[in-house]
């Protein structure tokens, strides 16, 4: 009886329309920018609790699974000030595009001053 190569675990994957582990890649920065933008309104809500002067930076660490949900946002600064509690929450409601992977993003939130008239 003749036998036969296995098939590769990379043919196998490709054949039922999964991609291989090397073949998946984390969310782009481009990607990331993109929803969070879709997201401005309520990126800016967080400004409210500041009433500072000048444009606020808050980078946040956030973990997004392969689905492109977050499942953890978590400011960088180890002082947590209302700003960053307001982003982690917004942030948790964001939902990016599925990359089949876990992707790692250090995004910086502005935050820009509310207009006074």
């Amino acid at each position: 009886m003749k036998r036969t190569a296995p098939l590769s675990i990379a043919l196998v994957l490709a054949a039922s329309g999964l991609a291989a582990a090397d073949e998946l890649r984390p969310l782009k920065l481009e990607a990331v920018d993109q929803v969070i933008e879709q997201h401005d309104r309520a990126v800016q809500a967080c400004a409210r609790a500041a009433r500072a002067r000048d444009t606020l930076a808050v980078l946040m660490h956030l973990e997004i699974d392969g689905d492109g949900k977050v499942i953890a946002a978590v400011p960088a600064s180890e002082k947590s000030t209302a700003e960053s509690t307001c982003l982690a929450r917004v942030a948790r409601k964001l939902h990016f595009p599925s990359t089949g992977t876990v992707s790692r993003v250090d995004y910086p939130f502005m935050l820009a001053p509310q207009l006074r008239r």
